[in-house]
C-alpha cells in the first residue's frame, strides 16, 4: 500500500512538473560569443566579471499565433518619455547574491537594445552589470582620468582633465561606463506582468537561474591597453 501511495505521489508530481514546462513560460538566454544559451537552474554559467551580462528575456507562446504584449524593460539608455505614450514595462528582473545560508538583493543597471519575436518566442534584450559600491566606482574611474591626464602633461587637455569641472565631469562619465561585476555566485529572477487587456492575461515567473562571474581583469586595464594599442598604430 505505502509502495503504491509512493508511486501516486511520484506520477502526480510528474504531472504537475510536465504541466509547469507547457507554453506559455518565461525563460532567459545569455548572449556569448558562441550564440545564445538558455541558462538553467542547476547549471550555473560562467560570465566574466568585466562585461555585461548580455540576457534576453524570452515568452515562449504554445504556438505563433498567441498573443503577448512585446517584452519592454525599464533602461537607462531609454529616453525619458520613451514610456508617456506606451504602456509600463512588463518585465522585471532580480539579481541575489549566493553565499552560505544566505540571499542579498544586489543593485545593478540595465541597458536594452529591444526586442522582438522569433515564432512562438518573444524576447526582449537587457544588458546588466552588477554594482560595486558607488564609492568604489567614484574611485576607480577617478584613477582612470588622473592616468589619461599623465598620457598627455604638456596638452591643453590634460589641464581640462586636471581642472574640477573637467575632471568632475569625466569621472562621473567614467562611473557609469566601468563595468565591474564582484566575483561571486549569483542568481537571477525574471517576471512578466502584462497590462494590456487584449494580449494574454497573467503573470510569469522564471525559475532562478545561476550565474557565476570570474575574475577576468579589470574594465579599465582593458580600457588602457586597448587606447595605448591605439596611439601605437
Amino acid at each position: 500500500m505505502i509502495k503504491r501511495l509512493v508511486a501516486l505521489g511520484l506520477i502526480a508530481g510528474a504531472a504537475v512538473s510536465a504541466e509547469q514546462s507547457q507554453p506559455p513560460y518565461l525563460f532567459l538566454r545569455l548572449n556569448t560569443p558562441h550564440g545564445l544559451v538558455t541558462l538553467a537552474p542547476d547549471h550555473p554559467t560562467e560570465v566574466p566579471n568585466n562585461q555585461r551580462i548580455s540576457l534576453q528575456i524570452c515568452i515562449k507562446a504554445k504556438n505563433v499565433a498567441d498573443q503577448f504584449e512585446q517584452p519592454e524593460i525599464r533602461a537607462l539608455n531609454q529616453h525619458p518619455d520613451y514610456y508617456k505614450l506606451r504602456p509600463p514595462a512588463n518585465i522585471t528582473l532580480s539579481v541575489r547574491r549566493v553565499t552560505a545560508g544566505s540571499r542579498q538583493e544586489v543593485p545593478f543597471r540595465v541597458n536594452s537594445s529591444g526586442g522582438g519575436k522569433d515564432l512562438a518566442i518573444w524576447y526582449v534584450s537587457a544588458d546588466i552589470h552588477l554594482l560595486e559600491d558607488k564609492d568604489v566606482r567614484l574611485k576607480r574611474a577617478g584613477q582612470f582620468v588622473e592616468w589619461m591626464a599623465a598620457q598627455v602633461p604638456e596638452d591643453a587637455r590634460a589641464r581640462l582633465l586636471s581642472g574640477p569641472i573637467g575632471r568632475g565631469s569625466l569621472v562621473s562619465y567614467f562611473e557609469e561606463q566601468y563595468i565591474n561585476n564582484p566575483p561571486g555566485d549569483y542568481e537571477i529572477i525574471a517576471r512578466y506582468t502584462p497590462s494590456s487587456p487584449q494580449n494574454w492575461k497573467g503573470s510569469l515567473v522564471t525559475p532562478p537561474v545561476r550565474i557565476k562571474v570570474t575574475d577576468n581583469g579589470d574594465f579599465f586595464d582593458g580600457l588602457k591597453a586597448k587606447l595605448a594599442a591605439g596611439r601605437n598604430r
